[in-house]
């Protein structure tokens, strides 16, 4: 490989999230979505020229980040974007927060697939809006929609569905065939779908594609929001940035009207660090993602020997979704972190305390260290 995904960087100085999780220094932190990987030379560098320039005022949205992050779209999925269909905004947590104050008037409600990454309940909440959880089925480690309860959760009252795709926590990557059932459910009865698609880049089964929800047909196009971005492929995600995709003139309207007065500036250097992705790191991203596909099968195949745990996933991304439903453990999150100092996601963050979340976006070394602790905490269980 041309870049050194085993290197191991000190993040202890940098006041990072994920390294100051734990008051426990022996724990390994491996929770938040955030990659232990150093940013290739061709996103820093830019970075660096655009620092020693010196002045950092606002900043429009670059002209050639759009282009570049359209090109990439259609070259990698081969979905066709038009630029005005674009709004840039400072992060996809964001996103989901405006898409939910545009689409949803005081009464109505969201429909919640779970489990997921709790911005998605955390957005209705914060807007004043309602919303339903309607549960994905766990089929052999793989969660899928379940049409039945959605149908039986839909009222008048229901006017979004967010979709995660591929989906956090579990890795999904939803077919063809599964997206158009959704989409035909969405059109019976005119719901509108958020979907964050902030994963896409990063799949990893040979066998699958990514396909956006808006790219199915001419309902779904002008019926949805979709948020992408380069923060999760690059690691970049303390320079939010990402971009709604919203081909519903109307609809786009309303969601820039939503954010003005409440959304700040997005960074100047999260600006020079996207476009400098999207335009000279697509070999970083390659490698990046073979890396990931050894580490899944590294981390796949050991939780899979343990007594009680099963890993099926993911699909795509580099979280992966332990099920601990036959481990016996009341809380599979505390026995992770504190016996095999392991810090882990516990799974009732995204809606199911009987899983953990584990990512698996690190120097393979911090893997087999994590494997390890977590092969003999189990071994020695009384």
């Amino acid at each position: 490989m041309k870049y050194d995904f085993d290197q191991l960087i000190d993040r202890d100085t940098t006041h990072s999230t994920k390294w100051l999780k734990f008051s426990d220094p022996d724990v390994l932190p491996m929770w938040i979505a955030d990659m232990d990987f150093l940013c290739p030379p061709e996103v820093t560098n830019p970075m660096i020229e655009r620092v020693n320039q010196g002045i950092f005022g606002y900043t429009d949205t670059p002209i050639s980040l759009t282009k570049l992050f359209i090109e990439h779209v259609h070259k990698t999925i081969g979905w066709k974007i038009e630029e005005d269909w674009i709004v840039w905004v400072p992060g996809g947590v964001v996103g989901l927060n405006i898409s939910c104050k545009t689409v949803l008037a005081p009464g109505d409600i969201a429909l919640v697939p779970s489990p997921i990454y709790p911005p998605f309940t955390e957005a209705p909440e914060n807007m004043e809006r309602g919303f339903v959880k309607t549960f994905l089925k766990d089929i052999n480690g793989r969660l899928e929609f379940d049409v039945e309860d959605i149908k039986e959760l839909l009222s008048d009252d229901a006017k979004m569905l967010y979709l995660c795709n591929p989906q956090n926590p579990g890795g999904t990557v939803f077919t063809n065939r599964e997206l158009e059932d959704l989409s035909a459910l969405c059109q019976e009865n005119d719901i509108i779908v958020c979907s964050d698609e902030i994963h896409a880049d990063l799949i990893l089964d040979d066998n699958l594609k990514h396909t956006p929800y808006a790219s199915l047909n001419s309902f779904a196009q002008e019926n949805s929001i979709t948020i992408m971005g380069p923060c999760k492929t690059f690691n970049l995600a303390g320079f939010p940035i990402a971009a709604a995709i919203i081909p519903n003139e109307e609809l786009r309207e309303d969601f820039e009207r939503n954010s003005k007065g409440i959304v700040a500036h997005i960074d100047t250097m999260a600006f020079v660090a996207a476009e400098a992705a999207y335009r000279s790191a697509i070999e970083w991203k390659s490698e990046l993602v073979e890396y990931l596909k050894t580490n899944k099968s590294l981390l796949s195949k050991s939780i899979n020997d343990i007594e009680g745990l099963s890993l099926c996933g993911p699909e795509a991304g580099f979280l992966a979704w332990i099920d601990c439903r036959q481990s016996g453990l009341d809380s599979p999150v505390k026995f992770f972190v504190e016996e095999a100092k392991v810090g882990v996601h516990g799974g009732e963050f995204f809606g199911n305390e009987k899983y953990v979340r584990l990512n698996f976006g690190c120097p393979r070394s911090i893997l087999e260290e994590a494997i390890s602790r977590i092969e003999k905490a189990f071994s020695q269980r009384k």
